[in-house]
């Protein structure tokens, strides 16, 4: 992929070098032409083949989208207003974190296409996912310490699974042995 991003990127490149030579004197063009030949030699093997990745119009379309906008989710650490570390928004909506500190999501897709789902493949969806350790532990480094206490609602249908009693290291209430 990055390879085709760079043969998308230098073909970008390639075509304003173009359309800014063609504006200027011949002599800047003949100047530029060694760059030019040197920037083509370099990529010789994505762009001369007919049926390599690069030449296809849906990959080079996807590319420039990417290349037009990265996605990031960094955390803030330093916030510009209070200077304080800040929330990722994405995990909240994305997310539900249990007041044992497990966090939960909806499965991907569980809304699209149902007309061809067998039905139990639509209960599945219906269903909640727990998260591993080493994504709750990521996830709980991306909010602040507001959102891992407890929060309580009323009515909250994820009552039941707040409480973890059947685990050694949650319980809360005494065991009877």
């Amino acid at each position: 992929m990055l390879r085709v991003a760079c043969a998308v990127a230098c073909r970008a490149l390639n075509v304003q070098c173009k359309s800014l030579l063609m504006k200027s004197t011949p002599a800047a063009i003949s100047r530029a032409l060694p760059y030019e030949n040197l920037l083509a030699n370099n990529f010789h093997t994505l762009t001369s083949n007919p049926f390599a990745l690069s030449t296809n119009p849906a990959i080079i379309n996807i590319s420039n989208n990417l290349l037009q906008h990265q996605q990031v989710r960094s955390v803030t650490k330093f916030g510009l207003s209070k200077g304080k570390r800040r929330t990722v928004r994405a995990v909240l909506k994305r997310f539900k974190r249990l007041d044992w500190g497990g966090w939960i999501r909806t499965r991907c897709g569980r809304h699209k296409k149902l007309w061809k789902k067998s039905p139990p493949l639509r209960n599945r969806l219906k269903q909640h996912v727990l998260v591993s350790g080493t994504q709750s532990w990521l996830l709980d480094k991306m909010v602040t310490k507001y959102w891992r206490r407890p929060k309580y609602y009323i009515n909250d249908p994820y009552a039941p699974y707040h409480k973890r009693e059947n685990y050694f290291a949650t319980y809360k209430i005494p065991r009877r042995y």
